[in-house]
Parts: C-alpha cells; sequence; structure tokens
C-alpha cells in the first residue's frame, strides 16, 4: 500500500497532537526551555536543582595562588541536604601544602590532619577555611553566587568531557565571595562564568579575581556532578 505524501504528512500532524514534546520544532530538545529564559531565570533554575538535590559531587582546583599564600588549593568530596560534607582537602599555609581528610555534619568539622594521630574535630576558621558543610546551605553556601550574580549574560556553548554546557557571565561583589569562602578582597569584583547542562545542572563555577588580596587575581573551579548518588555521611 502506497502512502501518499498528504497521508504521511495528516499521520505526522496527529502524533503531533497527542505528544507535542517528541515534535518540537526546537532540534535541541531540552535546550529549548534554557533558550526561553533569560540567564538570570536560567541561574535560578541552577539554584533550585542544586538545593533539591540530595547529594552532589563536589571538585574544586585553583590556579595562579601567589607563592607564601594561605587558603585552600583544591577539593575533593561529597555534599548533602541538610547541609554535610565528606572528602579531602588540599591547603597551603603559608606556602606549605598538607591534605586534610574533612567530615562536617551537624555544625561540628573533624579533620584527619599531617602529623597529627587520629580524627579531631576542630575549627575550620583556625586554619583559614569555610565550614565545607556550609556550602551546600540554600540560605549561605554555593548556590546563593548565581541569585548575587550581577549582570549575568549568556556565552558561548563549551565541551567538558561527554557534555556541551550552556555559559552564563557575569560579576560577583566580593563580600559575597568572600563571606562564602573566608578569602578575597571584599570590597573587590570577582568575575564569574557558569556551566549548565540542557537538563539544567549547574556543572561548573569559574571565580577569578582578589582571593588572596587587592592586586591579586587567582582562579578557583568547582565542578558539580553525580547529582543524587547514594551517599553517607556521619560522625568519625
Amino acid at each position: 500500500m502506497r502512502i501518499t505524501g498528504k497521508l504521511a504528512a495528516a499521520v505526522l500532524s496527529g502524533l503531533c497532537v497527542v505528544t507535542v514534546t517528541s515534535c518540537s520544532s526546537d532540534p535541541q530538545g531540552a535546550s529549548s526551555g534554557q533558550s526561553q529564559q533569560s540567564p538570570a531565570q536560567q541561574l535560578a533554575a541552577a539554584k533550585t536543582k542544586v538545593d533539591a538535590a540530595p547529594s552532589v559531587h563536589l571538585k574544586l582546583a585553583s590556579a595562579n595562588v601567589p607563592q607564601g599564600a594561605s587558603g585552600v588549593v583544591s577539593a575533593d568530596g561529597w555534599g548533602k541536604h541538610p547541609p554535610a560534607f565528606k572528602g579531602t582537602f588540599k591547603v597551603t599555609l603559608k606556602g606549605v601544602q598538607a591534605d586534610a581528610e574533612i567530615t562536617s555534619i551537624g555544625g561540628e568539622v573533624y579533620a584527619k590532619l599531617p602529623l597529627i594521630p587520629g580524627t579531631n574535630k576542630i575549627d575550620p576558621k583556625t586554619f583559614g577555611l569555610p565550614d565545607p558543610a556550609v556550602l551546600f546551605s540554600p540560605d549561605q553556601g554555593l548556590t546563593t553566587l548565581l541569585t548575587a550574580t550581577t549582570a549575568p549574560v549568556a556565552g558561548d556553548k563549551v565541551r567538558q568531557g561527554s557534555e556541551v554546557l550552556s555559559t552564563i557571565k557575569g560579576s560577583l561583589p566580593g563580600k559575597a565571595v568572600t563571606d562564602l569562602f573566608l578569602i578575597g578582597d571584599s570590597s573587590g569584583t570577582f568575575s564569574v562564568t557558569y556551566g549548565l547542562t540542557d537538563s539544567q545542572e549547574l556543572r561548573q563555577v569559574v571565580i577569578t579575581g582578589p582571593f588572596f588580596g587587592a592586586g591579586t587575581t587567582s582562579t578557583y573551579t568547582l565542578t558539580l556532578d553525580q547529582y543524587g548518588q547514594p551517599v553517607t555521611i556521619s560522625k568519625p
């Protein structure tokens, strides 16, 4: 039986009525929702998704940290909601680097430090560190930067591994950065670039600015992935 062009078009049209989303005129599919939102709306949606995730894997890397500085060099760990964290931080104290295994839960922070036996309760501020669990607080943590970003604009798409990310660029007031990370010039301005997936998962945050005081320029890159994976965090 030969199907005419008109009959095929009619059948296809009927299918589109039943399954509208499968016949979207936008070949990008999930990304069409992003294109209809302003950059500020996309950042707000990404914040909602991170805050709602039971768990998130976080990696942090740094570049251009001044010699002799004190602060976080890198980190790798898991955050949960309600706010909790477990992972490893590499810190530099006046230029001397060391690894610390950190667990933060219930407002208490525990660390396994070099040359100190066992795991001990610490005040992270004495090491110039924020409580890492606070990074996952919807009201005080990393996602507050998304809504604190000024003049956000859409940037180019970039490839990260197997994913293509939509980027949004903007600026952050120094106080928003220093309140979160406990380092930086609070009177300065930081540039920030966010990378979002088509499903509006926040995948990457790149912040550049005076992390080590006025006149310095360093970069911190945070990568968030593996949303919602089963993770157990308990007191050591």
